[in-house]
């Protein structure tokens, strides 16, 4: 019969493989009509038959070579998609995730997935106030499917959002269904905003950052992005424990890509960031930061810094900073730059030397009137004298005095004693992004020259916190205490996770060395240099620093350039604080240290002293509290007199 296997044909009969052979591949009966076409034959055999005739019969049996290629063609893309088809229901009906996918498929035609910025755990100081918290802000987004402003709208949008017609216009070109239009708005532009009742505009309320102080705290605690992620400082130092898990929000819309629920989303996280508690006191921050203001204001500086330290324990209790440059509103100088420290390393020099045995406070050495000379260079005083003793060498800051006295120590010795107090290591290392450490180059590399300069504080660099940590092993007794500020973190519901204690170095100093140099540091308050750093009820003592700068132009040292410091504790007895004071580039003269920096250190260890109520170890003399009596009385009098 047409198209079948003869009943004499056994599957034997055909080749090895179990296929027809070539001989035997079926063909057209001779009694069927000469009018039937070719392809009819072939449309009456089995799949499985068409495709081996198909397959193996050659050109030359068939309609010639162009046809053949077309069928073999027809059966392997015809085989192809029944495979891929079968492969597919397959896949739909038994396989389990297909499930999964075919609802993820279908949500994502109704739903709109909003990734929301996590809850970020809270930043306070030592007494529990907040100085960095989250808060909820209004955020807006579009459905570019449906969202069409006209230009009226699309002006007001943006007055109102602050952003650019332009910003709108492209938003509104886009095809997915989803775009942030403005992120964390205030609530009366979000107001204003909804009360132009836009389609395809909608509402919705996301985490943002809120700084109770202002921008004064920025430098130290940082600031966050759009997406709250820590960009700077103790937000970025400590992003990891901070940030919160992400919250994921579902919004529904209709066939027209229209929002069901049209009303604003509560953004509430699951699990919020931990918090952090840091040793800064707020209202000793206030006081640095106000007296420092003032005292750069009042020199036409550059900027300045000051921090604030409990000796005893390493805590720093203040950093303020103050730049006016606007490109550097944010640059925070106590942690982040390094600079000559000037004669304020002087008593670390001469206490080095008292406590090696090289000399004693009350020695007296040739200090030449205040001009020495030294193969081709030369080292002047400011208060030149023909002799000095020890202590008249800090109280006077005399250059001369303490390269005479360093040079007993050599400079290997002097280079250790850098060391051992801190300069150019990482023994004040606290965390801070960016934080920096001094340089001090090697020993064997000094000319004299730079011997000389290095032993008054020229020559090297130091950091804020580095020469905090040095005068603390001073106030507290010789101790060098290793810096923190980061009190403790706990989690969100109050639990402690992590504490940090305060941490003893090394021992730089014997009480005798330290109580010898508080009392001439004292000294230095009450009749040398750094007088303007005198309190009204507490003793207070220190020393002064004016340091020059290196010319940028010149790559030498400026004639005006210069850092005015004072570092200092009070009261000098038992010191409860230790604050350091920089003046960055006064513009007016005297370029000192006393001058410039000394005031803005009376002020934050007046107030702060008072603040802590720290018993008062300074009296005024009888003569002057008659007076101040007298006076008071007076006063009163007077102002009885105009009541009646």
């Amino acid at each position: 019969m047409s198209g079948r296997l003869r009943p004499s044909e056994s599957r034997q009969d055909r080749d090895g493989s179990g296929q027809l052979s070539p001989s035997e591949t079926p063909h057209p009966s001779k009694n069927e009509s000469q009018g039937e076409s070719r392809h009819a034959w072939l449309g009456r055999l089995r799949p499985t038959q068409l495709f081996v005739s198909l397959w193996r019969q050659r050109p030359s049996q068939t309609l010639g070579p162009f046809y053949g290629g077309r069928n073999r063609l027809i059966a392997v893309v015809f085989f192809g998609v029944f495979a891929v088809l079968a492969g597919r229901a397959v896949t739909i009906h038994i396989l389990s995730p297909s499930a999964d996918i075919l609802e993820t498929l279908g949500r994502r035609q109704y739903q709109t997935r909003i990734d929301l910025s996590p809850y970020r755990g809270n930043i306070y100081d030592r007494r529990g106030e907040p100085l960095a918290i989250s808060i909820r802000r209004p955020s807006f987004y579009v459905n570019p499917r449906i969202f069409d402003p006209s230009p009226q709208q699309t002006r007001q949008l943006a007055q109102i959002l602050e952003i650019s017609p332009a910003h709108v216009r492209k938003v509104a070109k886009r095809t997915n269904y989803f775009a942030w239009l403005a992120r964390k708005v205030e609530l009366t532009q979000a107001q204003k905003v909804t009360a132009l009742n836009i389609d395809g505009l909608f509402e919705i309320t996301e985490p943002a950052r809120f700084y109770p102080n202002g921008t004064d705290l920025v430098p130290l605690i940082g600031s966050v992005g759009i997406d709250n992620r820590g960009l700077q400082g103790v937000e970025l130092a400590y992003d990891g424990m901070l940030k919160g898990e992400v919250l994921s929000t579902f919004r529904n819309r209709d066939a027209r890509g229209q929002s069901i629920y049209r009303d604003s989303l509560l953004a509430l996280p699951e699990k919020t960031g931990k918090n952090i508690v840091l040793t800064l006191d707020s209202a000793i921050q206030n006081t640095a930061q106000r007296a420092l203001m003032k005292g750069i204001e009042k020199a036409k500086a550059r900027g300045g810094f000051a921090i604030v330290s409990d000796p005893h324990t390493g805590r720093i209790l203040a950093i303020a900073n103050a730049n006016t440059a606007p490109s550097e509103i944010n640059r925070n100088r106590a942690l982040t730059d390094i600079f000559e420290p000037g004669s304020v390393v002087k008593p670390l020099v001469i206490g080095r030397a008292v406590e090696l045995g090289l000399t004693r406070m009350d020695e007296v050495h040739d200090t030449f009137n205040g001009t020495y000379h030294e193969d081709k260079w030369q080292i002047r005083d400011t208060h030149g004298a023909p002799s000095m003793s020890t202590e008249e060498i800090l109280i006077e800051s005399s250059n001369i005095g303490t390269y005479r006295i360093a040079k007993r120590m050599g400079p290997e010795r002097l280079a250790q004693t850098l060391g051992e107090f801190g300069f150019g290591s990482r023994d004040n290392q606290i965390g801070f992004p960016g934080q920096t450490f001094g340089r001090v180059s090697p020993w064997q590399k000094w000319r004299p020259v730079r011997f000389a300069n290095v032993a008054f504080g020229q020559g090297f660099y130091a950091s804020g916190l580095e020469m905090v940590q040095a005068f603390g092993a001073i106030a507290n007794g010789g101790n060098l205490m290793k810096p923190f500020f980061i009190d403790h973190i706990e989690s969100p519901e109050g639990g402690m996770i992590e504490s940090h204690a305060s941490e003893i170095v090394r021992r730089v100093f014997s009480p005798t060395t330290a109580s010898s140099l508080r009392h001439v540091l004292r000294k230095v308050v009450d009749e040398g240099t750094g007088s303007k750093a005198a309190l009204t009820s507490w003793s207070s003592a220190g020393k002064t620093g004016t340091s020059e700068k290196v010319d940028p132009q010149t790559r030498k040292y400026s004639d005006h350039l210069r850092i005015a410091s004072f570092i200092g504790f009070a009261p000098s007895v038992d010191p409860h604080l230790v604050i350091y004071v920089v003046v960055d580039e006064p513009f007016l003269k005297p370029y000192t240290g006393g001058t410039w920096a000394a005031p803005i250190f009376q002020e934050i260890a007046e107030e702060t002293l008072r603040y802590l109520n720290v018993a008062p170890d300074k009296f005024p003399a009888k003569d002057a509290l008659a007076k101040g009596t007298t006076d008071h009385l007076q006063k009163s009098e007077s102002r009885g007199n105009q009541a009646l």
